[in-house]
């Protein structure tokens, strides 16, 4: 299995055979709607996006962005919210699966449950299980005892959000999850993408076991 980080909280990852991607935020809508421009490239043209499963966590323009998803073709496969679907709709994709907590549904030969997660609007975490491993994807997310529970799944690797603003973790709060949690390696996300909204990585994988920064646009494989 690989894993691309895209920034933020999106992924790919690939296996020998499916390739999913989680939250692509593949524009700059956030400084067109919010006037906060993004700091990195963007590294995939999202008219070149065809995968097996484009999940969104939840209805956020970082998360799901309706400047990518318009550029998207109608035929791609999405799992998102209730919410999201309603805004995937706007946008003519129809092909889509609603996950409710605790809900899987498998995808080639990735199995994906949605798992608790606390935000300002209808989310989910996401746990991702392929090739041996399981890999667990916190999306947005307040810190919240509930998250300890995610501990019964035996994530290999966790990415967990800590930038501490708008709705989300800060970094003390992820290394108390991930802590709690007990996955071998630990992975920070959602520090990169706007100046207004970042925080040092280092703060975070400097102070856990197993903590790793995965390069942007890199392909690491697990």
């Amino acid at each position: 299995m690989k894993i691309k980080f895209l920034g933020q909280s999106g992924y790919i990852i690939k296996t020998e055979k499916t390739e999913i991607m989680i939250d692509p935020y593949l524009s700059d809508s956030v400084n067109r709607v919010a006037g906060r421009p993004r700091t990195l490239p963007i590294p995939i043209n999202p008219e070149y996006v065809k995968c097996d499963a484009v999940i969104c966590t939840h209805n956020h323009l970082d998360h799901l962005d309706p400047d990518t998803v318009k550029d998207i073709n109608n035929e791609q496969f999405f799992i998102t919210t209730n919410e999201g679907k309603i805004e995937l709709e706007k946008f003519n994709k129809t092909n889509v699966t609603v996950l409710n907590m605790e809900d899987s549904i498998t995808v080639g030969d990735i199995e994906l449950t949605a798992v608790f997660a606390d935000h300002t609007v209808e989310a989910f975490g996401l746990i991702v299980k392929a090739e041996n491993k399981t890999l667990y994807f916190s999306g947005d997310t307040l810190y919240n005892e509930k998250l300890f529970d995610i501990a019964k799944y035996k994530p290999d690797i966790t990415f967990i959000c800590i930038n501490g603003r708008l709705g989300n973790m800060n970094v003390n709060e992820a290394l108390a999850v991930a802590n709690k949690i007990g996955a071998k390696i630990n992975i920070p996300n959602h520090y990169d993408m706007f100046a207004s909204n970042s925080e040092n990585p280092l703060l975070f994988s400097e102070h856990i076991s197993g903590g790793m920064v995965l390069e942007f646009n890199e392909w690491f494989g697990i």
